[in-house]
């Protein structure tokens, strides 16, 4: 395994991301699409060695807790943290699934200082969840499927109600998660947002 992490600065803060958007007021311009503006971001992370989370996604399965985990997606890696019962319910601080300061990067008055604290988890503070790390270096199978089984029939239509991920490490290990479509969004939203931030050497098909 590659370890990226070395090298990494602090987290992502307010006079941090000042800077960001000062230094990337040209590439940030209206013309620039949702998914532009948040790979500049990244590109941005990447190019001054900060590491942030940018995407947040749910898995759950019934039965219990024991496999319903947050899968955060940030700019080197997806970790994999346990829920709680207070997180199962609710989740501060991210809006369809953007984090905190990518979600910023899309707003026309970007004001850093109205995201609270409570509402920012760095990789570091992930990982103590229980957490572990899939880097992406390290990732040599990532396939999103669409749940077709899970398709229901009601007085409202037809829907599928969860899809599915597994991930192949390059070590032979290998992951399952179950992604509810009511807490993620659907096939189409999840696997054009990761495509977005995954590198190109890691295809989300």
């Amino acid at each position: 395994m590659i370890l990226q992490e070395e090298g990494i600065c602090g987290a992502m803060d307010p006079g941090l991301f000042d800077k960001f958007l000062k230094e990337s007021k040209k590439r940030l311009n209206d013309k620039k699409s949702d998914s532009e503006k948040v790979r500049v971001f990244i590109d941005w992370c990447m190019n001054n060695n900060y590491e942030e989370v940018i995407l947040r996604i749910s898995s759950e399965e019934k039965g219990g807790w024991a496999r319903n985990y947050f899968l955060d997606f940030t700019t080197n890696r997806i970790i994999v943290s346990k829920k709680s019962l207070l997180t199962k319910f609710a989740d501060l601080g991210y809006v369809a699934g953007l984090a905190p300061y990518p979600y910023l990067v899309l707003l026309k008055d970007s004001n850093p200082s109205t995201v609270h604290s409570k509402a920012i988890s760095s990789p570091e503070e992930l990982l103590k969840l229980q957490g572990f790390s899939i880097w992406y270096s390290d990732i040599s199978e990532f396939v999103l499927r669409k749940g077709i089984e899970t398709l229901v029939t009601n007085m409202f239509g037809r829907a599928i109600v969860s899809n599915f991920l597994h991930i192949k490490t390059s070590s032979g290990k290998e992951y399952d998660f179950t992604l509810p479509v009511n807490k993620n969004g659907t096939y189409e939203q999840i696997r054009f947002w990761i495509g977005v931030i995954l590198p190109s050497f890691c295809s989300p098909y």
